[in-house]
């Protein structure tokens, strides 16, 4: 069993919780929208007609304000922390197997031979905590760890960067977990790219509406339909774990309570983002 692959992952978990952790504490002024020449502010100043000031929607993951939201932030972390924390007493255990393989060198015997022998056991998961099985998770966690804080300046490297995270997120999730002969989906890493895909869209929403000039509610609504039918098509590979659909529909409900009373048409996509992927819900689990 490679060492490399499991201390590396509990690394970069390290590393993703610490940058995440410390962007959402970080204090930023926020930024004001301003107002085109013969524009109305906004309706909430008494000016009907115009439009709704931009809807933060990378920040609703990030640095959120509202329980809910930082609940969601905060289980990610200890869904990643538990996926290294089982690594970690994988490697233990292991290592205590390695010290009682006296045979360790002998061939292996047949399968129907009698029960597995220490050494046996060990090579059969020599394969577990490879680097290969933990690189698309570490890779990442890394990139996860950096763009948040290209987001303002760079938004473009920030949605490279985003983008990368969820792919490696979604390998991860969709691999699963190596057990010896057994491979299974793991609700934690679900969980943790159910997250990745929602902040990787809120951040393809921003530069839909910053970079190429469309309208927010237009950048939101391709945003949510283009997620809800890549969160159905993951949902419905994943089987019954379900980790994936409960983040990623306790994230479109903080969305939809955070644009309710300011962007109704967001709201309402969103709602109708969680009836797609309850469906798939339904079908995995009935």
């Amino acid at each position: 069993m490679s060492r490399a692959g499991a201390s590396l992952l509990i690394l970069a978990v390290l590393v993703f919780t610490a940058s995440t952790l410390l962007y959402a504490l970080r204090s930023e002024p926020a930024a004001l929208p301003l107002a085109e020449p013969g524009l109305a502010l906004s309706p909430w100043q008494g000016y009907p007609g115009a439009r709704p000031p931009p809807v933060d929607l990378p920040g609703l993951f990030l640095r959120p304000e509202g329980l809910g939201m930082a609940g969601l932030l905060g289980m990610t972390w200890a869904a990643l922390a538990y996926h290294a924390g089982r690594r970690w007493f994988e490697r233990r255990r292991m290592r205590l197997a390695r010290a009682a393989a006296l045979e360790e060198e002998r061939e292996l015997p047949p399968q129907n031979a009698g029960p597995p022998t220490p050494g046996h056991l060990l090579r059969l998961h020599e394969r577990d905590d490879s680097l290969g099985e933990h690189a698309p998770l570490i890779l990442g966690l890394l990139a996860g760890a950096i763009w948040p804080w290209f987001l303002r300046g760079h938004p473009v490297i920030a949605f490279l960067l985003s983008a990368a995270m969820l792919a490696g997120f979604l390998a991860a999730a969709l691999r699963g977990i190596r057990a010896g002969s057994l491979v299974q989906h793991s609700s934690s890493l679900g969980f943790v790219a159910g997250w990745g895909l929602l902040v990787s869209f809120a951040v393809f929403t921003g530069l839909l509406r910053d970079r190429l000039g469309v309208p927010q509610e237009a950048a939101a609504v391709i945003a949510l339909l283009i997620g809800s039918v890549a969160a159905v098509s993951v949902q419905l590979r994943l089987g019954r774990r379900i980790g994936f659909s409960v983040a990623v529909i306790w994230g479109l409900i903080g969305i939809a309570a955070s644009t309710v009373t300011t962007d109704a048409a967001i709201a309402t996509m969103t709602v109708i983002a969680i009836a797609i992927i309850a469906v798939a819900l339904v079908r995995v689990t009935t």
